[in-house]
């Protein structure tokens, strides 16, 4: 199995290949949300540089957030497109899932979050290793301490400041990395457990700002 991973969740463009247990190869660009400009010449320079081709492909695998909508949206329509032209199968993982799998065994309990808007931040709360979509709500910067307390906790795609700089229990930076390797892989587990998405009706992780007041329930 060889599967195409696809991260354009932030402004750094992730792309790697793997198949089940072992990441072959990935590249990333920081493009400051210039995505569209980079991605397909990523993606050949990484199949080149891996002695690979497109038709070598079993599957691909694409970020679908929380993130840049736009980023997002960028990277779904060519993972789309190269599953329809190549007939392949296609996974939507959410970045959060990435990171939960890499983290999985470490924390009883934790909360992963990322940049939403200014001053609000996507949140999402893992618990004995399953996380679940509807577990991500949108919260304002301050609500962050209540929710989160003396649980670890880390910020996804960019340098902890304010609040989260205050965190009692940080993730270590280097543990929340969502890596095009790492996204492949596991897009590759969950294809080889006949898990895949519909290209016609996979769309990016939207999670509306009316959300922010839910609450994650029994902490």
């Amino acid at each position: 199995m060889l599967v195409l991973g696809i991260d354009s969740s932030t402004d750094k463009l992730a792309v790697g290949l793997a198949d089940t247990e072992t990441v072959i190869a990935e590249k990333m660009v920081t493009s400051a949300f210039e995505h569209a400009s980079h991605i397909i010449a990523l993606i050949d320079s990484l199949l080149m540089e891996s002695s690979q081709a497109k038709t070598d492909l079993t599957g691909i695998a694409v970020a679908i957030g929380p993130g840049s909508f736009t980023g997002l949206r960028i990277g779904l329509a060519v993972a789309k497109g190269l599953c329809v032209s190549l007939g392949l199968p296609l996974i939507g993982l959410s970045t959060f899932e990435v990171i939960a799998h890499r983290l999985r065994g470490r924390f009883p309990e934790y909360f992963l979050g990322a940049s939403a808007r200014r001053g609000e931040y996507y949140l999402c709360r893992v618990k004995s290793n399953i996380i679940l979509r509807d577990h991500i709500v949108v919260i304002a910067e301050e609500g962050l301490p209540e929710i989160i307390g003396s649980a670890p906790a880390g910020l996804i795609g960019r340098e902890p400041s304010g609040l989260w700089g205050s965190i009692a229990h940080p993730i270590p930076p280097g543990d929340l990395a969502v890596s095009g390797g790492d996204l492949a892989r596991l897009g590759a587990r969950w294809l080889a457990d006949s898990r895949r998405d519909d290209p016609a009706t996979l769309e990016p992780l939207y999670i509306a700002p009316s959300q922010a007041e839910r609450r994650f329930g029994q902490k």
